[in-house]
């Protein structure tokens, strides 16, 4: 394998622009989100995942796995790294296995960490068992979530579990608690009433911004302070799409730039000889009218397209991200424009996409 990675002169779009415009830049790291599927409804996720998101065509293939794993890495060559992430990737811990021994075999190297929000976690046996296995081949880190979102649903005492056991298996440095002061201090919302809960999900948020998209747009951003959408006028996505360095990946082969959950950038289908590194050559953001919007003018540049089809503005916007989840879901649920917002867990919307012509 070449550990130099791909030139930015790879991407068709790269070649037609000049020294002095911005980049397409490589990617060289990717989440390949495993399943939806996660035992939680956490008010802060930026999908749906939950213990009904889980289906056939979102859940990821071994073989799938592989294939964007070493596309990342001719991609971005010893830069690449992948983290294996969902929902909630230990929701089935025998793919993960066979996950991580694949790339063993392949000698693909590369793991960044795995994600987790502990739940599985009720037996220090099965715990200790499933961490040792996944470190002899090659786990070097954990990431085991914990805020006053995740605790909602899942007990803290498994959290505590899994950092100590990870902690004994990988070492200090192969733990990372997201987040180690609400690890340290743990509030439990469970019980709460609704006044409380709210005043504990401000405060959180006050310390950590959370991405509004997803469930998290419809849980989080009306507890926020709004503002009018003109005040996001001037703020482009440039550095969302060209910038990021970032993908995520579901198991359907829908790609994502960084946290832009929900947009499109292709799809990658390794059966059919469309891999990852082979979208990033071919990936032209002006060929893709929503993206190019994004790009140019930001999420209000979407507003006259959404009022088009009926869209009335909302009398405030959390933020950047708040506005464009709210218009783009608009977009979806019209079928409009096609093949560049999806899948539906993203939208939590019960329905299929309906594809129309350009």
């Amino acid at each position: 394998m070449d550990n130099s990675g791909i030139e930015l002169e790879a991407n068709v779009y790269n070649r037609q622009v000049g020294r002095d415009q911005k980049k397409f830049k490589v990617w060289t790291s990717a989440g390949l989100m495993l399943s939806y599927f996660c035992p939680a409804r956490c008010a802060c996720c930026y999908v749906f995942s939950g213990p009904n998101a889980g289906e056939a065509a979102t859940e990821m293939s071994t073989e799938d796995a592989l294939d964007h794993w070493a596309a990342i890495r001719r991609l971005g060559g010893d830069r690449g790294k992948i983290h294996l992430t969902g929902g909630e990737p230990f929701g089935d811990f025998e793919r993960l296995e066979r996950i991580l021994q694949g790339a063993c075999e392949k000698h693909l190297g590369g793991l960044e960490k795995i994600e987790t929000n502990a739940y599985w976690c009720t037996d220090e046996k099965v715990v200790r068992k499933r961490l040792g296995r996944l470190k002899e081949l090659g786990l070097e880190r954990l990431q085991v979530s914990t805020d006053v979102y995740h605790q909602e649903y899942v007990p803290v005492e498994r959290v505590k579990l899994a950092v100590r056991v990870a902690q004994e298996v990988l070492g200090a440095d192969g733990v990372q608690v997201r987040w180690r002061d609400f690890y340290d201090n743990p509030v439990l919302v469970d019980g709460m009433d609704d006044l409380e809960r709210t005043e504990q999900f401000l405060a959180a948020y006050k310390k950590r911004r959370e991405r509004l998209l997803g469930r998290a747009a419809d849980e989080l951003a009306n507890l926020l302070p709004l503002r009018n959408y003109e005040d996001f006028a001037e703020s482009n996505c440039v550095k969302s799409f060209l910038g990021a360095r970032h993908v995520h990946v579901d198991g359907a082969g829908n790609v994502f730039s960084g946290t832009c959950i929900g947009i499109l950038i292709g799809q990658v289908k390794p059966h059919e000889k469309v891999s990852l590194d082979e979208l990033w050559r071919s990936f032209d953001y002006r060929e893709h009218p929503i993206i190019s919007t994004l790009v140019d003018k930001g999420p209000v540049g979407l507003l006259p397209i959404a009022e088009d089809l009926g869209y009335v503005a909302k009398h405030g916007y959390a933020s950047k991200c708040h506005l464009c989840y709210d218009l783009r879901r608009f977009l979806y649920e019209k079928a409009e424009p096609d093949q560049e917002l999806g899948p539906r867990v993203c939208y939590g919307l019960n329905f299929e996409k309906h594809r129309v012509k350009a």
